[in-house]
């Protein structure tokens, strides 16, 4: 967003809010639609806020998709690519050591509603694969997969892949991602989890809005090539939404909003 256009505010922001799920619903079933072409998947589910039924407009999409051994390679490699997602990719940014054993695991950010959403794609192998107590169904083949008395994350714990690899820190995509984050937790109003996660690759302590923004200018916007602009213009478009709903809470609750544009 330029910088002569000042944030949106109020019914605007409400407006852009309630478009980003809209936009993130139609998403959903054009990648069910997908999916039901691709012999290889067994099934697939929805786990985190959107599988326990606690999503906002701010949240994330986990996605868990279970293949059979049919499955090329090239798709274990880069999930997102391989399986033909829909969407406007943004960026990508890989991190093996989140991926079940014999799977595969990308962040996917795509572009709906003018925002940027992450996707969270864990591909697992059908051998293994079992609906875990948070999750959500949203195709399956011939029966629905087996399920676990476990929720997610521990179901994880016990299938992790032996390969330890991290996302670089430093890459852009690395930033990108944990602005975005920053920013959800700030609008949420969730303080420990937003320090937490500016404190993660060295963000100054709880950085608002104005840092975050120096922060998309100083780390990611030198080091990017032509292809991350638009992500680099769809996160500061995230960040004007948040400095807008922060700032209206905040007057609302009787105190003046600490970054006002």
């Amino acid at each position: 967003m330029p910088a002569n256009v000042p944030p949106p505010r109020g019914r605007r922001a409400t407006a852009l809010l309630t478009a980003v799920v809209e936009a993130r619903k139609a998403w959903l079933a054009a990648t069910v639609d997908v999916l039901h072409q691709r012999k290889s998947v067994g099934s697939a589910w929805l786990v985190g806020s959107l599988g326990r039924g606690s999503a906002d407009p701010y949240s994330d999409v986990d996605l868990v998709v279970a293949v059979d051994d049919t499955t090329p390679q090239r798709v274990f490699d880069d999930p997102g690519a391989g399986l033909h997602l829909p969407g406007r990719v943004l960026f990508t940014r890989n991190k093996p050591r989140n991926a079940p054993a014999g799977g595969g695991y990308v962040t996917v950010c795509v572009e709906l509603a003018a925002l940027p959403v992450l996707i969270d794609l864990y591909l697992w192998p059908i051998t293994t694969a079992a609906l875990p107590t948070d999750g959500r169904l949203l195709l399956h083949r011939a029966s629905p997969p087996p399920r676990t008395g476990l929720a997610f994350m521990p179901l994880m714990d016990r299938h992790r892949t032996p390969d330890s690899t991290g996302a670089d820190p430093n890459h852009p995509s690395s930033i990108l991602l944990l602005v975005q984050l920053a920013a959800k937790y700030l609008a949420r109003g969730d303080r420990p989890r937003h320090v937490a996660i500016t404190r993660h690759l060295a963000f100054p302590s709880g950085a608002e809005i104005v840092t975050l923004r120096q922060i998309l200018d100083e780390r990611v916007d030198q080091a990017a090539t032509e292809v991350l602009r638009p992500a680099i213009s769809a996160a500061h478009r995230l960040l004007d939404l948040v400095d807008s709903v922060t700032g209206d809470r905040l007057t609302r609750d009787g105190e003046p909003p600490t970054n006002a544009r």
